[in-house]
C-alpha cells in the first residue's frame, strides 16, 4: 500500500513491459494506465510505479530524462474508472518559500497550477482535459511542456523569487 496524503493507493513496482508506439494523429478521449505506461514512454522516461487511487482512477510515477520525478493520474467520470477524460501531471518540489511568494509564482506561470501543500511543499500541476479528444501528440506535447516549466519552477524555488531592480541613484 502506498500512502498519498490522505487517501490510500495500490501500486505495482516497474516491470519490463513491451514497448508500443502509437501515431501522434491518434485521437484520445480516454485514458487508461497502458495509456499512461505509454505517455512516460513516449517522454523517454523510466517507469517506476503505477496503481490505482482508492476510486479506481489508474497513476504512475516516473522519471523524466532531466531528472524530474512525477506523478501521471488519470481522473475519472465514473465510479468503475473505465471513463477517464482527464490526464494530471504532478511534482512535488521542497521549498520553505512563503505561501504569498508561491502564490506569486503561480500567477507568473499560468500553464501551471503552483501551490504550497504544506509548510515545505510545493506542488505544481498541469491538467489535460481529453473531453471529445486530443491527438496523442497533443498530449505528449502537453507533458513536454510540464516538464519544462518544472525546471523554470525549480530554478524559482531554489532562488526565491525575482527581487525588484534596485532604483538607479539620480
Amino acid at each position: 500500500m502506498l500512502a498519498l496524503g490522505s487517501g490510500h493507493a495500490r501500486a505495482q513496482m516497474p516491470e519490463e513491459a513491451p514497448r508500443v508506439s502509437r501515431s501522434p494523429n491518434v485521437v484520445i478521449s480516454n485514458v487508461q494506465l497502458d495509456d499512461l505506461r505509454l505517455l512516460v514512454d513516449e517522454l523517454g522516461g523510466a517507469f517506476l510505479a503505477a496503481g490505482q487511487n482508492e476510486s479506481g482512477a489508474p497513476f504512475v510515477f516516473a522519471r523524466l530524462p532531466d531528472g524530474l520525478t512525477l506523478g501521471i493520474y488519470s481522473v475519472c467520470a465514473d465510479e468503475a474508472a473505465t471513463d477517464c477524460r482527464g490526464v494530471e501531471f504532478m511534482a512535488a518540489f521542497g521549498s520553505d518559500l512563503s505561501f504569498e511568494d508561491v502564490t506569486v509564482m503561480d500567477r507568473a506561470f499560468s500553464a501551471v497550477s503552483i501551490y504550497k501543500a504544506d509548510r515545505d511543499t510545493v506542488h505544481v500541476s498541469r491538467y489535460v482535459i481529453l473531453d471529445q479528444g486530443i491527438t496523442w501528440g497533443n498530449l505528449i506535447e502537453n507533458g513536454a511542456v510540464f516538464d519544462a516549466l518544472c525546471t523554470k519552477v525549480a530554478g524559482r524555488l531554489a532562488y526565491g523569487p525575482p527581487q525588484a531592480a534596485a532604483a538607479a541613484p539620480r
